[in-house]
């Protein structure tokens, strides 16, 4: 669905990125990991286009395209940034409705199929959505900036560590919530994730990133990448 190809990119002077080649696959789980500084964040940002590049292209559905937030998201890729989880002085229930400003035109019928269908993933924050988000935990914050995501009926979904700043519990919740998703919806997702131990037996495909470089692209299981992890996390 979404490829790749030697992107050289970085901040001002600096390179973070060096020729890194990746694909996505629709309808998989794909998780990016590696050390702090890997580029793991900075690749999501080229991914996505909120960070230009100095060289290599970009391939969507075999085409090549430049990224662009707005032109993605309408063709059903959307981004939930690290930290940036809600707006903690609107509603839930205004937090959701902010993704229907990529729509053509505010459809009040649509809006609510995707909510009705959404909150079946979602029943912790379904009582709360005329409460203040800020008001919410961070575990039901970060299931509202994901709901959020959703309502656009995204072919791919990014999630730049998702689980920072939440409890076990409620990292368990967030990820199982991720693997139904994918299987009820179809809905691809790519995550970067340094919480390894309980989001890696759910997903499809992994990519280490180490010092800018792909130090390993393939399945999530296996003694090869278990070996990697233990020397990249030891």
């Amino acid at each position: 669905m979404l490829e790749v190809k030697n992107i050289t990119a970085g901040y001002e002077r600096r390179n973070v990125l060096h020729e890194v080649s990746a694909k996505v696959e629709a309808g998989k789980i794909t998780v990016i990991m590696g050390p702090n500084g890997a580029g793991k964040s900075t690749l999501l940002k080229t991914m996505f286009g909120t960070l230009g590049v100095k060289s290599g292209h970009f391939e969507l559905d075999g085409h090549m395209y430049h990224p662009k937030p707005s032109d993605l998201v309408n063709k059903g890729i959307f981004m939930v940034p690290q930290g940036m989880r809600v707006f903690s002085e609107m509603t839930v229930l205004e937090n959701l409705e902010l993704a229907t400003h990529f729509w053509p035109k505010r459809d009040e019928k649509k809006f609510k199929e995707q909510l009705d269908k959404i909150m079946k993933y979602f029943s912790e924050i379904e009582p709360r959505l005329n409460d203040l988000a800020g008001n919410l935990s961070g575990g039901q914050q970060q299931m509202v900036a994901m709901a959020r995501g959703l309502i656009n009926e995204p072919k791919l979904l990014f999630l730049d560590e998702p689980s920072i700043g939440l409890s076990p519990k409620w990292i368990k919740s967030v990820f199982e919530k991720i693997h139904d998703i994918k299987e009820d919806l179809g809905t691809g997702f790519v995550i970067v994730e340094h919480n390894l131990k309980t989001l890696l037996p759910l997903t499809d495909h992994a990519y280490i990133l180490d010092q800018g470089r792909i130090t390993y692209d393939g399945p999530s299981d296996g003694k090869t990448l278990e070996k990697m992890i233990t020397q990249i996390f030891k």
